[in-house]
């Protein structure tokens, strides 16, 4: 009986592994961003929109994710889509865009702010 318990009581124990999520198709975010990095650029209050596509399998046949960024003043400083890539939503509110492994744009939340980065070319770890 004692060890039955310790097995249950172990059994739902948190474990320390990463938070792991499926990607997120057919989604739009918006997201506002007090402070923005783009490939070394950077930009205070910004207005991030995510949105995330599934392949018609007419047209194209690949997962796509549009990201758009505007600056304070409602200028478009970004727009880019990526081909190939998912958007991944994490119950903490971090949202990453990028491939397994290889993350393009990750926006976090830091104590009441949120921060993003976007690294097109060399991903950010």
């Amino acid at each position: 009986m004692l060890v039955s318990t310790l097995t249950m009581a172990c059994g739902f124990a948190q474990s320390d592994e990463p938070e792991t999520s499926l990607p997120s198709t057919d989604t739009e975010i918006v997201r506002r961003c007090s402070f923005m990095d783009i490939e070394g650029k950077y930009y205070k209050d910004c207005v991030v929109t995510l949105k995330s596509t599934s392949p018609d399998l007419f047209i194209t046949d690949k997962y796509k994710v549009k990201v758009l960024v505007k600056d304070e003043n409602g200028k478009k400083v970004y727009k880019k889509t990526f081909s190939n890539a998912y958007l991944y939503i994490y119950s903490n509110g971090q949202v990453q865009v990028g491939k397994p492994k290889f993350n393009q744009v990750v926006i976090s939340r830091v104590s009441d702010s949120w921060f993003g980065e976007i690294k097109e070319k060399e991903g950010v770890w």
